[in-house]
């Protein structure tokens, strides 16, 4: 009987002291996620301000930091399974992310990146202005990064996609005619098309169209880093419930969405194989739906 209670005090112990240190360890512990891809990529800064807002809101003090190298897509996933160079990203789902490492399925930016409007050089839009159909949009070529995600979902629906492993290369190709549409969330077309005119001043926004993917943005966490998704999702759950996280939304996104005027776009849409049966679309309190912000219905082609 002796034995047996020492036993217990000690299991007690253990989980007592396990308990101190992995939150000594969270409240002073340095939070590393993704290096944008260059000066001009500001496609991260909304979801490492939320991801400061979320641990700030979950009471931890850890300085939110990004990486000091770049890492290709195709190197995150195993950099993040190990957990010791890089913790945190957010990012759009992909074969294997799901199942390999800590997911958080509250979709940061609503969603609103799965509406693809189109990079085009000016001289296109009178042909492109001409699509009535998806069929008719799959003509024209499109370009996508080597390791994105809608990659896949462009080639599955029968798309004719043209790719580059670099982001910036992607713009470039744009201009030299490689292809004719470079499709980009609502949230990264406005900045994308101020930045790069500079370079090319043909590069417009086309006028009539919208893709629509249903693609959510997660953080995804190193499964080393138990906690740390825990205080992340706590934090996430916090700000939908007293209203801080729309607002941050809408802060980052409230003018790229009535830019877009998606009610007066052709809007087709797509499947997106990446997704997973736990993906929570049933829960609208954590999609926007932009097409509907303005009381007006659109027709869609699937």
């Amino acid at each position: 009987m002796r034995t047996a209670y020492l036993r217990i005090a000690l299991a007690n112990i253990a989980v007592l002291v396990s308990g101190v240190l992995g939150l000594a360890h969270a409240g002073t512990s340095e939070v590393i996620t993704i290096k944008p891809y260059g000066q001009d990529d500001q496609r991260y800064r909304y979801a490492q301000i939320l991801l400061e807002m979320s641990l700030e809101k979950a009471g931890q003090t850890a300085r939110v930091r990004q990486m000091d190298t770049e890492l290709s897509r195709d190197r995150l996933l195993p950099e993040l399974i190990d957990g010791e160079i890089i913790h945190v990203v957010a990012e759009a789902p992909k074969p294997g992310w799901e199942e390999n490492l800590l997911t958080i399925r509250i979709p940061i930016r609503k969603g609103i990146q799965g509406h693809r409007l189109f990079l085009i050089n000016k001289q296109d839009q009178p042909a492109i202005s001409q699509v009535e159909t998806l069929e008719d949009l799959r003509a024209f070529p499109t370009g996508s990064g080597t390791q994105w995600s809608t990659r896949r979902v462009m080639e599955d629906a029968g798309f004719q996609v043209v790719t580059a492993p670099e982001y910036k290369t992607l713009f470039d190709m744009l201009k030299l005619q490689r292809f004719t549409t470079f499709g980009r969330g609502l949230n990264e077309i406005f900045q994308e098309q101020q930045v790069f005119s500079k370079t090319n001043p043909n590069l417009v926004i086309e006028e009539t169209l919208c893709l629509f993917i249903p693609l959510p943005t997660y953080f995804f966490v190193s499964p080393k880093h138990p906690e740390l998704a825990q205080q992340i999702e706590a934090g996430l759950r916090q700000m939908i419930s007293d209203g801080s996280f729309d607002k941050h939304f809408l802060d980052f996104h409230g003018n790229d969405i009535a830019l877009a005027k998606l009610e007066s776009r052709k809007i087709f849409s797509i499947a997106n194989p990446n997704l997973s049966p736990l993906t929570p679309l049933d829960d609208k309190s954590l999609w926007l739906d932009p097409r509907n912000l303005s009381g007006k219905g659109s027709d869609s082609d699937s």
